[in-house]
């Protein structure tokens, strides 16, 4: 379905400002996990309380990750930091203390994404074959060590046959339905509909947290 164009521009658009928290992965089953909370809003009614999303990648080929230091706050990444398997991302994404949701509005099918990676990542998971799609995805982020707070950015991209979205349940959202609930957010953000004005996002309680 990511072939056809006007669904792979409103998926993009519906992951723009989603939050990054977790990555799932089955490698012998070939499929990953990538759980977000996201800005969506229904057709009728006021903005989605459950923001948690998982896309859900099948088929996937290859998987990396790259965990690096922010020395600045101003992107003055340091080396790759190794990560010995994929849990142990996931652990990392979980101990943030604080993260930034991801910006662009391009994430899909966008190899110039991980031009600009060092040649040593930290993580590379690899099957054989090539994929029809891929998917970067990031998370600037901190937490609190012995040293003070330290800031990172951790990133990924996974290239994959098949996508799926599905809420925290494993009930499924429709790819369509994804694009058009994130395209509508957007849309009404722009108009000035106080459904998602800013004070009704502060006024909105925090979305459940992903187990």
């Amino acid at each position: 379905m990511l072939h056809d164009r006007s669904l792979l521009a409103g998926c993009n658009t519906a992951l723009n400002e989603s939050d990054v928290v977790g990555l799932r992965v089955n490698w012998p089953g070939r499929t990953v996990r990538l759980l977000l909370h996201v800005l969506a809003l229904p057709e009728h009614g006021p903005a989605d309380p459950d923001t948690r999303r998982a896309l859900v990648f099948t088929g996937v080929r290859l998987m990396r990750v790259l965990l690096r230091a922010d020395r600045s706050h101003s992107r003055d990444y340091g080396h790759a930091i190794e990560l010995p398997d994929a849990a142990a991302a996931d652990a990392f994404l979980a101990s943030a203390g604080w993260s930034n949701p991801m910006y662009g509005w391009s994430f899909l099918d966008d190899p110039e994404l991980t031009r600009s990676w060092p040649a040593t990542v930290s993580l590379v998971l690899a099957a054989t074959g090539r994929a029809a799609h891929s998917m970067y995805w990031f998370s600037e982020c901190g937490r609190e060590e012995p040293g003070g707070d330290m800031a990172y950015c951790i990133e990924g991209d996974i290239h994959f046959e098949r996508l799926a979205v599905e809420r925290a349940d494993g009930s499924t959202v429709p790819l369509t339905s994804f694009a058009a609930d994130g395209s509508r957010w957007w849309h009404a953000f722009r108009a000035g509909d106080p459904r998602v004005s800013p004070a009704a996002q502060q006024l909105q309680p925090p979305s459940p947290a992903w187990p």
